[in-house]
């Protein structure tokens, strides 16, 4: 076939698409694949963390707080860390959503969990579970239903959607705990598996579905048929003029040398980047919340049924306040909203922490870490992106957020080393005391350091930001 026929076949096929964007029922019915897509995207983030201790003593032959599983636990912890570095191929593989259009990989990706998933269950040594983690680690950070959602959502209610989808994902991740009570059995670790049977079933079934249901985004569309209709001519012209402004923009762009310069070199942005850092590694907790839970039950301070209704119940919490944050951003202002949140955080980990090590009652644990992770990630999202934007020029913006995202990395990186190492020196029966003692602090540093040293930002003018 050649190059003529290709691009009249890929037209035909384009055109029809544009004829389903208009009909009466696809965008509801799009809407609602997508809202399953992003629940199976979280329920993939989520099921390692639900289960990890069973996890660990079926792979390792071991029993939950032993010298023996503390051990196993660090060190596959640590191995475990360095599947993330499959993460700096991901921009790549994002880009190519450019090239070749959106629709193949929504249909990858959610596929491409169903697979990482379904390799970690069949897997019966650390190898392979670990390939599965890889595959799992690549295919979910890349949502591209929320690129769908922007693309196909009416420019009003982009935002709306963007919230209402997020926050029925993240409520779905409870599904987790209500698997954990039906299917796990404590004397029996290996039934961790039956944990994932569902997410995997999902992921294949909406996987397939999307393939039917789901056409290329109006956006792209529109966008490739004007390309593919355009002459030869038109398409140098073209091609000529995206290089000169790609020029321009790297002109105006600067390298993350650069970027560091300016954030350490402002007393704003400064401030952010050790606030965004102290953060970044106090997220550590929430890579190890399961191990606190089950350290509950094994000093019988927390019993079975108790941890499964934690694990059930603080992801609603979750949910629930995750969208309550969004609201107060543009209410209160950027650095009130922000110290609220990081307060939520530390009140919630604390509480938590009690809970794990006490007899509290397991809703008010629930409710703890729910309300907790609620706050951690929305000051971080407001940290990395809103308040950084906020104090950065318009010509090396993009720049700075994304070497402020680097420095959330760098402090993502030393967490779960800290953490790894801690189980294996402390032991997996003091997480609850250990984690506490070493996050909470940081935490409180951090929230010290944005209301003494960081500007409000809400009222900056994005085209002349001075806030120094």
């Amino acid at each position: 076939m050649s190059n003529k026929e290709k691009e009249q076949k890929e037209i035909a096929r384009l055109e029809k698409d544009s004829i389903f964007h208009g009909h009466a029922h696809y965008f509801a019915i799009l809407i609602v694949v997508l809202t399953v897509i992003y629940i199976v995207d979280e329920l993939a983030s989520n099921v390692r963390g639900a289960v990890d201790s069973f996890t660990i003593c079926d792979l390792f032959n071991t029993t939950f707080g032993s010298p023996e599983y503390d051990k196993a636990s660090g060190t596959l912890g640590l191995v475990t860390t360095g599947c993330y570095l499959i993460y700096l191929v991901s921009p790549f593989y994002k880009s190519l959503a450019d090239k070749f259009g959106r629709r193949i990989f929504l249909i990858i990706n959610t596929l491409g969990m169903g697979v990482g998933m379904l390799v970690a269950i069949i897997s019966r040594n650390v190898a392979l579970y670990l390939l599965g983690v890889v595959i799992m680690t690549f295919f979910t950070p890349n949502d591209m239903q929320v690129i769908y959602i922007m693309e196909c959502a009416p420019k009003e209610h982009r935002a709306k959607l963007c919230s209402i989808t997020k926050g029925i994902a993240l409520i779905s991740v409870s599904l987790l705990g209500l698997f954990v009570k039906m299917f796990v059995d404590r004397n029996n670790p290996s039934t961790w598996r039956l944990v994932y049977i569902v997410p995997i079933i999902l992921a294949f079934v909406i996987g397939l579905a999307a393939i039917y249901f789901v056409k290329e985004t109006p956006v792209y569309t529109q966008k490739r048929l004007r390309y593919l209709k355009s002459s030869e001519e038109e398409r140098r012209a073209a091609a000529e003029a995206e290089k000169k402004a790609e020029d321009e923009e790297k002109k105006k762009s600067v390298s993350v040398f650069g970027a560091f310069r300016y954030i350490f070199t402002h007393k704003q942005t400064t401030a952010i980047a050790i606030v965004a850092l102290l953060f970044a590694i106090a997220t550590g907790y929430t890579g190890k919340y399961q191990n606190m839970i089950e350290s509950g039950v094994a000093r019988n301070v927390i019993t079975a049924d108790g941890a499964d209704i934690i694990l059930m119940f603080y992801p609603l919490i979750n949910g629930v306040f995750t969208l309550l944050g969004g609201f107060l951003t543009d209410a209160l202002g950027r650095k009130k909203s922000a110290l609220i949140l990081g307060l939520w955080a530390a009140l919630g980990l604390a509480v938590f922490a009690w809970g794990c090590a006490n007899n509290l009652n397991p809703y008010i644990t629930g409710f703890a870490y729910g309300f907790s992770i609620a706050g951690l990630w929305s000051i971080s999202d407001m940290i990395y992106f809103i308040i950084t934007a906020e104090s950065t020029p318009t010509e090396i913006r993009a720049s700075v957020v994304g070497s402020m995202q680097l420095v959330g990395m760098v402090g993502t990186g030393l967490n779960m080393v800290f953490n790894n190492v801690v189980t294996m020196i402390a032991g997996s029966m003091n997480l609850p005391l250990v984690l506490t003692a070493a996050y909470l602090p940081l935490m409180t540093i951090a929230l010290v350091i944005m209301m003494l040293r960081i500007k409000e930002t809400r009222d900056v003018d994005l085209e002349n930001v001075n806030v120094d």
